[in-house]
């Protein structure tokens, strides 16, 4: 009877052992669009017309605003803060302008430096550092830009993909700039040439929702055929998932390629899968609405942020 008690109370804990909890929360008033974790500080990018600059406890440090911005009936609403990056002391975000352009601001010592103004009606959705003078941003027309950012000029663009833009992310050695589109390709390029380097198709079949990048692995989530793939720079066969209830909405990789974390249910749980097998080994369990960013900031411990303003911190064990 005690042994029979004692493999029931084993049991019971190997089956709950994977559903973790949070270790600390913050909420933000705006939704979360992208996120970077650098220099002790965790860059959120938000949908207020704002970057929250948060330490590592998840206290709030420093917001850096910008102008809102007008509709057609001259109302003057929140922008959204498409993307955020940063490279030594400076910040870098590309924010929402009127008639659907965007307009790029650096922020060093304090200041905020208006770097690309809306008069050159770009449509970008995104933006990231090349190096300290460069950055590459990436349009609605799934079209990539090289941008001068102390003389303020294009330097080149190309066409990335077929369709329409709907997803970026950049490898941390900032060798590899990956895009997804409407059609579900993705596309992955050089963002010192704008030249492609890899695309991959006909495996997401529908609109690329979330990427995220640890070279060589590439993971996406697309909407329709609910699909999380899961490919390599190096070749070979993708590995993928599907759910047939549900989207896969978010992604992430952990650095050490262990694990790749997405979401697929509307329940907010997130799922931490093998990256090898994709077999499910921890669900993350604390989130209130969907979410947008998966950031890892080691191997073991990631950010998560939502579209009503959670951000969790979580550690695996």
């Amino acid at each position: 009877m005690k042994k029979t008690l004692l493999y029931l109370l084993l049991f019971t804990f190997w089956l709950f052992a994977n559903d973790l909890k949070p270790l600390k929360e913050i909420k933000i008033d705006a939704a979360v669009l992208d996120m970077v974790v650098a220099k002790n500080a965790i860059y959120v990018a938000t949908d207020a017309s704002t970057v929250v600059v948060l330490d590592k406890n998840l206290s709030i440090k420093k917001e850096i605003k910008v102008r809102k911005v007008k509709d057609f009936m001259g109302t003057l609403n929140d922008a959204d803060i498409y993307s955020v990056d940063v490279m030594g002391d400076k910040i870098l975000f590309l924010a929402q302008a009127e008639d659907g352009y965007a307009e790029l601001f650096i922020h060093e010592n304090n200041q905020t430096k208006k770097v690309l103004d809306k008069s050159l009606m770009l449509y970008a959705k995104a933006a990231k550092f090349v190096d300290q003078q460069r950055a590459i941003l990436v349009l609605m027309s799934d079209e990539v830009v090289l941008y001068d950012l102390q003389a303020g000029k294009i330097l080149k663009k190309a066409k990335a993909g077929e369709y329409f833009y709907s997803a970026m992310a950049i490898d941390k050695s900032r060798r590899f700039v990956v895009v997804g589109d409407e059609g579900g390709e993705v596309i992955v390029v050089d963002p010192q040439t704008l030249q492609r380097v890899k695309l991959f198709k006909d495996v997401n079949k529908d609109k690329i929702l979330s990427l995220a990048i640890a070279a060589p692995l590439i993971g996406a989530g697309s909407r329709a055929d609910k699909k999380l793939a899961l490919y390599s720079l190096q070749g070979g066969k993708p590995k993928t998932y599907t759910n047939p209830d549900f989207f896969i909405y978010v992604v992430g990789i952990s650095p050490d390629k262990k694990y790749v974390v997405y979401g697929d249910n509307e329940k907010y749980i997130l799922k931490v899968a093998d990256s090898n097998s994709l077999d499910v080994r921890h669900k993350l369990i604390g989130h209130k609405n969907i979410i947008n960013v998966v950031r890892f900031i080691d191997s073991k411990t990631l950010l998560t942020g939502s579209e009503t303003g959670e951000i969790l911190l979580w550690r695996l064990p």
